[in-house]
Parts: structure tokens; C-alpha cells; sequence
């Protein structure tokens, strides 16, 4: 274990300004955790108590005695737990700030102190422990060799984002009485659900819509639905998951009866000059040319971004380090706020642990990823300038349908928004730069399938 100590009692001096110096002694209990031992002079803390009681004295009214003349031994008996209160909370997070500086160290979280307890004529002794931002140096960032994946887009590629605009033009057409339900068509049913005997809650609809294969029910209830006719009433029993979402529900029988009001399918626009028409284009043709390029663009957006993480993954494999708990606790935290809560996570602690347990390493992984790209930035001493934040910002209020102003209120007025507003800009700019100087191996192909994929 290191032991460092700063104005320790073995430097000797007779001056009394250094007499008066605040001590600091810092303990390493990782690279990343660190304890402050931190005195506060003796004359420090006898004036702050002073202080404390001439401007009680002055406030406080005690029978028998005017103002600013009440006995301190009076004022001590019955104001002294709150005065000392008040004294430690004014020395100890300034002169914990004043020993953060003096040490150099960067915490990345507010730290935990231990017992505090000032007493007049008596030097303040406390202990601060707090992570701290890891010492590093990152080597060999400029041309790293990253996998070249090609963004390729097929004729079969095109094909397959022109029937999914054909899918989004469908129109639904009444189906003859005689038609008997299957995959992919559209039921309109009446159903009602009971669980032994007891109407279940909402479980009771009119006029309802389910597309069959949808998955909207569990599927023994979609597959009842085959073969049926418009008319048709019948009753069935459906078993639900233990899983399931709805707890009531769940590992239980739900007894329906259903009522089948209509039957429609779905008829997809013909592919033609009229139907490219209908999206802006002249012809067929030049609709087939502007989805190719769209599939183009985006198949190289995720060649980048496939390549820049590839690139980061280098760099933290070349570059072990400590990670401070608290920022992967931090990473976490966004990472989970990010997630629509479909699975009623939120209201399960057994999910909600679950999901965090997976959710670790990525994590681990992103806050590596910024320790490594602030200390670049040191290193190639990249700044954020203001008109390149008033740009984001401008951008963000565009993005968001909201006017500069609410943007900037938002951003100014959230303690740490526009700070992180900053660090994201510079990580970004760092990582701009390193990918601009990585040298590219082609290794793989990356297909417009695959241009859809979750960025990580």
C-alpha cells in the first residue's frame, strides 16, 4: 500500500503560516480508491466557532441578558449540537475540496466521510474516501488497423425494402362470408375472458383487430382462430405463461368466449409507375434507384459505425485499466433509462437485477470507452468551442420539433446537461479524429440486412 503525505509534521518549520497549514494524507486502497486523511488547524476551527457564537449571541434571545451578552457556556448548553453541526458542514466540504486540489486527484463521485466531530480548541481530523479518475496514458492511437467491411447492397436487397413499402400501402378488403380464416388475414372479434367464473379485467373487448400470426394473443388462442368464418361463435381455454406479464394471469387457464364480427385481407399495391407515383417518383425505375441509395447510405452509416467500435475495442484491449464502480453504475443508470419498460421490469426487482446483470459489460465497456477518449483528448489537447455547442444545440432543437430557446433553457438550467452536453462533443470529435488516421483491413462484408443492426 503507497502512503503519501502532504504537510506532514516531518517537514519541519518554524513559520507560521506553514504552522497553520492544512495536512493531507492520502491512502491508496486501489488505483482507483482513495482515502484523505485531512486535518483542518487547530486556529481554523476555534475561529469558526467563535465566529458561530458571536453571530448566535447577537441573534438569539435569552431571558435576563441583552443581545451579544449572553454567557458562551449558556449558548454552548443549549446550541451547541447545532452549532457544531453548522461548523462541520462549512470546514469539511471546503477543506475537502482545498485537499482534492492540493493532491491533484480527480474524484468521479461525491464521497463518503466518516464520523465527524469538531471541537473547539482541538484541530479537525477527518477521513474522506472517494473514487478517483484513473491515471492513464494511452499509446499507439493514431493508425490503428481496424477490419474494412464493405457496405454492399444486392438487387435481393431492393426487392425487399420495396415490399415493405408495399406493406406499409396495404389496404384491408372485407372478405367474402364463406371465407375461412388464415395466416396473415384480419379478424374482427367480440371476446370476453373469465377465470373461474369471474369476468378478468380487461379482458372483455368489442370490434377487437388481430392479425393472425401477430402474436397478439398467446398463440393457442390465434390458432383457434384458423378455419373460422364470419358468424362463427365459439368458446376455448387458454393456458398463460408462468412468465407472463400480467402476474393475475399468469400460470393460469383464462376461459374466452369469442364472437367473429369480419374478416379482411390485406391486398398490397401493385409495383408499378403508379404505385412510385404514389411515393414522389416519376417511375418505377427511379423509385428503384432512390431505395438503392437509401440503402447505400445507410449500409455505410453502419460500416462506420461497426469500424469506430472495432477501433475502440482495440484500444481497450491495448490498454488495461482500473474502472471506477461508479461510472459503469453511472453508464448503467443511462443505459437502463434508455429501455421502454415492455416487460414491466421497473415493477419486478427480480427482472430489474436480471437486466442489470446483462447490461454490465456494456456498461464496463462504454465507460472505458470515455476514460480512454478524455485522455486523448488531453493528450491532443482537443477543445469544444462555444459555436460548436451553440450548433448542437441548435441541432437538438431541430431534432426535437423545440425552439432554441426551450433547448437552452433545458441544457442551462439541468445541473451537469450542459457540461455532458460537452464531454459527448469532445469524445465524439476524439474519436473522429483517431478513426480518421485508423489504417482499414477488408476482412468482411457487411450486407443492408445487417444496416439495421442496435449500435452497441
Amino acid at each position: 500500500m503507497n502512503l503519501t503525505s502532504i504537510g506532514a509534521d516531518d517537514k519541519m518549520s518554524t513559520s507560521h503560516e506553514e504552522k497553520r497549514s492544512m495536512k493531507v494524507q492520502i491512502d491508496e486502497i486501489t488505483p482507483v480508491k482513495k482515502s484523505l486523511t485531512i486535518e483542518i488547524p487547530e486556529e481554523v476551527v476555534s475561529k469558526a466557532f467563535s465566529k458561530a457564537y458571536a453571530t448566535l449571541g447577537r441573534q438569539v434571545k435569552v431571558p435576563g441578558f441583552r443581545p451579544g451578552k449572553v454567557p458562551l457556556y449558556l449558548l454552548e448548553k443549549k446550541y451547541g449540537p447545532s452549532v457544531t453541526e453548522d461548523i462541520m458542514r462549512e470546514l469539511v466540504p471546503d477543506y475537502y475540496q482545498k485537499a482534492v486540489e492540493k493532491t491533484g486527484i480527480f474524484p468521479v463521485e461525491f464521497p463518503s466521510f466518516d464520523k465527524i466531530e469538531p471541537k473547539r480548541g482541538e484541530a479537525l481530523s477527518f477521513t474522506a474516501t472517494v473514487e478517483v479518475k484513473p491515471v492513464i496514458t494511452i499509446s499507439d492511437y493514431k493508425g490503428v488497423v481496424v477490419p474494412l467491411m464493405a457496405a454492399t447492397v444486392t438487387d435481393a436487397d431492393v426487392d425487399k425494402a420495396l415490399t415493405a413499402k408495399q406493406e406499409q400501402h396495404a389496404q384491408l378488403e372485407t372478405c367474402l362470408e364463406e371465407h375461412e380464416i388464415v395466416s396473415d388475414d384480419f379478424a374482427i372479434i367480440d371476446f370476453e375472458g373469465v377465470l373461474d367464473g369471474k369476468p378478468v379485467q380487461d379482458g372483455k373487448q368489442a370490434g377487437y383487430t388481430i392479425q393472425i400470426g401477430s402474436k397478439a394473443f398467446p398463440p393457442p388462442f390465434e390458432d383457434e382462430l384458423l378455419g373460422k368464418k364470419q358468424g362463427d361463435v365459439f368458446d376455448l381455454s387458454i393456458p398463460y405463461p408462468e412468465d407472463f406479464q400480467n402476474k393475475a394471469i399468469a400460470g393460469k387457464s383464462i376461459d374466452f368466449h369469442v364472437e367473429i364480427q369480419e374478416i379482411k385481407k390485406k391486398i398490397l399495391p401493385a409495383l408499378d409507375d403508379e404505385f412510385a407515383k404514389d411515393l414522389e417518383c416519376e417511375t418505377l425505375d427511379e423509385l428503384k434507384t432512390k431505395t438503392r441509395e437509401t440503402l447505400e447510405t445507410e449500409a455505410k452509416h453502419k460500416q462506420e459505425h461497426d469500424q469506430k467500435k472495432a477501433l475502440m475495442d482495440k484500444l481497450i484491449d491495448a490498454n488495461p485499466f482500473d474502472i471506477p464502480a461508479a461510472l459503469v453504475a453511472h453508464e448503467l443508470k443511462t443505459i437502463m433509462g434508455s429501455f421502454p419498460d415492455q416487460q414491466g421490469v421497473s415493477e419486478d426487482s427480480e427482472k430489474k437485477e436480471a437486466l442489470m446483470r446483462e447490461l454490465e459489460p456494456l456498461a464496463r465497456h462504454r465507460a472505458a470507452e470515455s476514460l480512454i477518449l478524455t485522455q486523448i483528448a488531453e493528450q491532443e489537447d482537443v477543445k469544444v468551442n462555444d459555436a460548436a455547442v451553440e450548433t448542437e444545440l441548435e441541432a437538438i432543437a431541430e431534432r426535437r420539433g423545440a425552439t432554441i430557446k426551450e433547448v437552452k433553457k433545458m441544457f442551462y438550467q439541468k445541473e451537469g446537461a450542459l457540461e455532458g452536453l460537452k464531454s459527448q462533443m469532445k469524445e465524439s470529435q476524439v474519436l473522429d479524429l483517431i478513426y480518421a488516421q485508423a489504417k482499414f483491413e477488408a476482412v468482411a462484408a457487411v450486407t443492408a440486412d445487417t444496416a439495421k443492426g442496435e449500435k452497441a
